[in-house]
């Protein structure tokens, strides 16, 4: 007869207790020991990356706010009557309306310098026919300074009805209705390029550097004109033949060297090395005629 022993099953929990600690493992709230150790950590890191990021954020704040007043600083000092202008002197100015144009830009007395356009006021007094090339100069702290070189009037020009006063490059510096003073005359037929404008005809511009190459006293007195294709001249009652308007520089200095000693006739420079005189009764009829013979 065999007998048989009832054993008790353990309680599964104390099992699972005892494996625990069987195998030398933390008990299971371990791991929520560990993680209330490196809360702490963790929140410390990030109030200390919120702080560097708020004392950076500030630095860049009060570096914005003092560029900002700098700027504020400069922008005013440029706009106050410390730095606006109080002098403004002009020097080779005879003919051009520098005043008038000096105001229309602005150029007066209390307007900040930083307030003037340098650019702008320069291109504005260049369009005055009578200004060959013109500077302003801000000098601060209240000064501006404007430098003008005008053209040379050289001739009377007959054009059409009127007559234009003509400069030694050419432009047009004045219209008359009659020759107003004392000066060349050039009667040569072209197209009128209005007020400002330049005459660019070769005929007009040799006559222009001969008339330039003369004494002024007798370019005063003289009259060119073109006949037969040829230049020709009125020099102190002397009819002088120029040819074409090429080495007039030279034609020129031939003509002063002969014209006190030249016999009565017509002087001929159209070779300069070589000069003529031509008796006068021997010159075509029509040339004659435009001279005035």
């Amino acid at each position: 007869m065999k007998l048989f022993s009832i054993r008790k099953k353990p309680d599964a929990a104390k099992v699972k207790t005892r494996l625990f600690r069987g195998r030398g493992s933390a008990p299971p709230n371990a791991k929520t020991d560990q993680s209330s150790k490196i809360d702490p950590d963790i929140a410390r890191r990030r109030r200390q990356v919120a702080e560097q990021r708020a004392r950076s954020l500030m630095r860049r704040s009060l570096m914005i706010l003092a560029v900002m007043a700098v700027v504020g600083g400069i922008a005013w000092l440029f706009s106050s009557p410390y730095l606006s202008v109080e002098e403004v002197a002009v020097s080779g100015v005879h003919n051009a309306a520098v005043d008038e144009i000096l105001a229309r830009h602005r150029v007066v007395e209390g307007r900040p310098l930083a307030a003037i356009r340098v650019g702008s006021v320069e291109e504005g007094l260049a369009a005055d026919p009578w200004v060959a090339s013109a500077s302003v100069k801000l000098v601060f702290p209240t000064r501006v300074e404007v430098y003008v070189q005008e053209r040379k009037p050289a001739a009377w020009m007959q054009l059409e009805d009127r007559w234009g006063l003509l400069a030694d490059d050419g432009v047009i510096l004045d219209y008359v209705d009659f020759p107003n003073s004392a000066r060349s005359v050039i009667r040569i037929p072209v197209e009128d390029p209005g007020l400002g404008g330049q005459v660019s005809d070769e005929d007009v511009l040799g006559a222009l550097r001969f008339l330039e190459a003369i004494p002024e006293d007798m370019a005063k007195r003289s009259a060119v004109q073109v006949i037969g294709g040829d230049l020709w001249v009125m020099v102190r009652r002397r009819a002088v033949r120029l040819g074409a308007p090429v080495e007039v520089a030279s034609k020129a200095e031939s003509l002063l060297v002969i014209l006190d000693s030249a016999p009565d006739g017509v002087i001929d420079v159209t070779a300069p090395g070589r000069p003529a005189v031509s008796a006068w009764e021997i010159v075509d009829p029509g040339v004659k005629n435009s001279l005035g013979g």
